[in-house]
Order: structure tokens, then sequence, then C-alpha cells
């Protein structure tokens, strides 16, 4: 059984941001979908503040083509 052509899959626009908190603080933050963000944490480097965006990108990629992810529920 195969996806028929008329359905689509969800759009993704996965970035994130570094904002500076303190003289050794960062602040990042993702989105998966460019409008909704989710904290991802504070660190104490430029450098583990970018690698933990993407490492939180690469994760939502992941499960997102996961084959064992929940189908969306019917509305």
């Amino acid at each position: 059984m195969g996806m028929s052509a008329l359905e689509q899959a969800p759009a993704c626009h996965l970035s994130w941001t570094v904002t500076r908190v303190s003289d050794r603080l960062y602040a990042v933050a993702a989105t998966s979908n460019g409008a909704d963000y989710d904290f991802v944490g504070n660190y104490r480097s430029l450098t583990d503040a970018h690698r933990a965006g993407r490492m939180f990108a690469h994760q939502r990629i992941q499960s997102a083509h996961s084959p064992n992810r929940p189908l969306p529920s019917a509305a």
C-alpha cells in the first residue's frame, strides 16, 4: 500500500536561535515550523549553544522520519 499522490507531508523549518543572556551564558531556542519555539537550554559558550541547536534539529529530523512514530489522529 503506497501513499496517495494527494497526501502531503508536513512542512518542516528546522532552525534555532542563540541569545546572549550574560557574559558567559547563552540561551538556545529551536523551531520546527518557523513560528513556535521550544526552549532547548542555557549554555556557557557560544560553541556549545550552537552544538545544542544542531543536535536538537537533528533529533527532530530523526523522530519525524522514524517508522515507529505515531500517526496523526483523525480530526
